[in-house]
């Protein structure tokens, strides 16, 4: 008799563009012990290409980037047809309000403030696409 392998778990698909390698290594390695599946990319430009190259069910994006930053890369994912519906978190040290809403004028469903603990950051980035899902 074969042996029984139970169905595996829906891994989420994380793209996460940011450029600092320790926060980058730290929030891949938070949420793939979550059970996520992350591609790193360490500038908005990359991000852009990426999402318009592969699936994902979230972006999250750091606003300060070279060659191009948050803002403006999720104006341009936002712009696109086939990336429109792709939620996007800022992952961010600018809290100032007026960078929130303008993060949130983009289209984006949130944003987490830096420093952010690890051991929350799954459960924080469930939280705001379960508030942003038009079927919940």
């Amino acid at each position: 008799m074969g042996e029984f392998k139970p169905p595996e778990r829906y891994k989420m698909r994380v793209l996460l563009a940011e450029d600092e390698p320790d926060i980058r290594l730290i929030t891949r390695l938070s949420l793939e012990d979550a059970g996520y599946d992350v591609t790193l990319v360490g500038d908005g430009q990359a991000a852009v290409a990426a999402a318009q190259h592969s699936a994902f069910d979230v972006v999250l994006l750091d606003v300060m980037m070279p060659l191009m930053d948050g803002f403006a890369a999720c104006r341009q994912l936002k712009a696109d047809a086939h990336t429109r519906s792709l939620p996007v978190i800022f992952l961010t040290a600018k809290s100032q309000e007026a960078e929130v809403h303008q993060g949130l004028a983009l289209g984006a469903i949130g944003y987490i403030i830096k420093p952010f603990d690890v051991f929350e950051l799954a459960h924080q980035i469930e939280s705001l696409l379960a508030r942003s899902d038009p079927r919940a």
